[in-house]
């Protein structure tokens, strides 16, 4: 009878979680499909698909189509490919073995504050400005030209190239020790191929199949990113995730229908995205004797192959100038042009902006707290329920996948209409529900391996003591995993900084944190502000890492 109790209560809570991530998702897929067939409760109920129609006669629409397919798939792409020909330049140097550890640090900085850190760079009166101004053409002041932004988001791709290559790199040197890398690299030298030739022929296929979904999720979010896009994107037009905000905010039906459609076919657009990076995978594998051409032709590449480590290096140490310009920004007086460094300093801007943005800096991290928290919570209790019932279905986990494999905006659009119908709209409890959405899958990741790890014979030896499932769970299994645990909550709240879209809808102006500041203040603020919060940025997820691996360690000298 006990049993039969427990196995009710265990299937009715797998049940609540799976409806905890799938009522969003279905809302907020319904949310963005109905308006843009023009059904609107109590206005409209009939369906139409003239604001499809209408969408297509957008002015500027095919241009800004085919400005977020080419920042995606090149910004992917390019991304890629330095990440793999860094790790064959790197690959089992001492310097590989500190890699993991310095790129960390890369990964936790926002988009967005990579984002600034370029335009303070590349902008007219920007540091390189400044440079070229002092000891080339003399000038007192910045120059009128176009050159930031592009027309064609070359800076949009940089900026992104500068946040993915770290991720890239991360997701490899993790698959890489699942197994024999070295010898298969090996293989490749002993045969006379060039480094990057023998990572490519040899070590980059047997990672590929395992590195696939984060290519996809990073081709997705490239193509559909918004705060980096409203930094360094072009506006004449901007992307098409800018286009569909624009119409968003103006308060007109027409225009609400018209952002849903434009939503809907950016879906089908990464959609078609996604189908041709899957193509041309398939060509290439099958296309054998292109293959065998382009073996001979990489074979003795060495030249070649150390410029191009040399330009990837070049291209990595825009991220240093990046962190190094937003810190001289944040603590400038007054930095004139075309002075190179301010004349004076001061760190009491940061007071003045923490006293001015309490509000948005302690909502930033209580949010990411509470998030973090819960969705740690969430995934180890399907871990435990599933093992419990012995239910264990990849198919259905990849629901979990789901917020991130979707655009944003065709997700959010849809929420955001269903919370201003119920007047939920600048909720705190609806911001962190759609959040957690965001932060599972990462804690998912983490955690997954550790849980299924778990030696058997320890959960065997608690057993034969007649130790219930509640005290096995508490007091075996989460003292095993608990390095994993910590590092999930760490992510998390890294994550959690880091989202701007949710907190842009979601929030509607209701709740402010630092990544909506950082945006707001883009759009001609004070640049102090700007370099300010950009640090903030910055140092925030590093000390939370910080406090995390501090406090796991405490926790292991604590359980020994």
């Amino acid at each position: 009878m006990k049993k039969k109790k427990n196995y009710f209560i265990s299937l009715s809570l797998l049940i609540i979680i799976l409806f905890y991530i799938l009522l969003p998702i279905s809302t907020g897929i319904f949310g963005t499909i109905l308006p843009s067939l023009g059904y609107y409760p109590n206005i409209s109920t009939k369906l139409s698909f003239e604001f499809f129609i209408d969408s297509f006669e957008t002015y500027g629409l095919m241009k800004s189509a085919f400005l977020s397919v080419f920042v995606g798939l090149f910004s992917t792409l390019l991304s890629l490919i330095i990440s793999q020909l860094v790790l064959s330049k790197v690959f089992f140097t001492k310097f590989y073995f500190y890699l993991k550890k310095i790129i960390i640090p890369l990964i936790a900085f926002p988009h967005i504050t990579m984002a600034v850190g370029v335009a303070f760079l590349f902008a007219s009166s920007g540091f390189f400005s400044r440079i070229y101004s002092l000891f080339v053409a003399g000038l007192d002041r910045p120059p009128n030209s176009n050159f930031f932004p592009d027309d064609f988001g070359f800076f949009l791709i940089l900026g992104l190239i500068l946040k993915e290559v770290p991720f890239f790199l991360l997701m490899s040197i993790n698959v890489l020790s699942q197994f024999d890398s070295k010898k298969y690299f090996d293989s490749g030298k002993i045969l006379n191929y060039s480094t990057f030739s023998s990572w490519l022929f040899f070590v980059f296929p047997q990672i590929y199949k395992k590195l696939r979904l984060s290519i996809i999720i990073v081709l997705i979010f490239c193509s559909s990113v918004v705060d980096m896009s409203y930094v360094l994107a072009p506006t004449t037009p901007s992307t098409l995730s800018i286009r569909i905000i624009e119409l968003y905010q103006m308060p007109d039906i027409k225009n609400i229908s018209l952002a849903s459609c434009l939503s809907i076919i950016q879906f089908f657009l990464i959609i078609g995205m996604i189908g041709v990076w899957l193509a041309c995978e398939m060509i290439l594998k099958n296309a054998k004797s292109f293959y065998f051409c382009l073996m001979i032709y990489l074979r003795n590449m060495k030249l070649g192959e150390n410029f191009l480590f040399i330009m990837c290096l070049f291209i990595m140490s825009i991220s240093i100038l990046c962190i190094f310009v937003s810190l001289i920004w944040s603590m400038s007086v007054a930095w004139l042009y075309p002075d190179l460094l301010p004349k004076n300093i001061t760190i009491n801007n940061f007071t003045v902006f923490l006293i001015d943005f309490s509000k948005s800096f302690f909502n930033t991290i209580y949010i990411g707290f509470f998030v973090s928290l819960l969705s740690c919570t969430i995934i180890l209790g399907w871990l435990e329920i599933t093992n419990y019932l012995n239910f264990k279905n990849k198919y259905i986990e990849f629901i979990f996948f789901i917020p991130l494999i979707i655009p944003e905006l065709s997700f959010l659009l849809g929420v955001n209409y269903f919370l201003i119908r119920n007047n939920l709209d600048g909720n705190l409890i609806s911001l962190i529900w759609i959040e957690t959405l965001y932060i599972i899958p990462y804690t998912y990741l983490v955690l997954m391996p550790a849980f299924r790890g778990i030696n058997v014979n320890f959960i065997q030896i608690a057993k034969t003591y007649q130790k219930s499932s509640f005290n096995i769970f508490f007091f075996v299994k989460l003292p095993l995993i608990q390095k994993a645990v910590f590092l999930s909550l760490g992510i998390g709240f890294l994550v959690s900084i880091a989202l701007y879209t949710p907190v842009y809808f979601i929030g509607d102006g209701k709740i402010s944190t630092l990544s909506l500041e950082v945006v707001n203040l883009s759009f001609g603020g004070n640049r102090k502000d700007l370099g300010v919060v950009t640090v903030l940025q910055m140092i925030l997820p590093l000390l939370i890492l910080s406090l995390i691996f501090y406090v796991s360690k405490v926790a292991v000298k604590w359980r020994f």
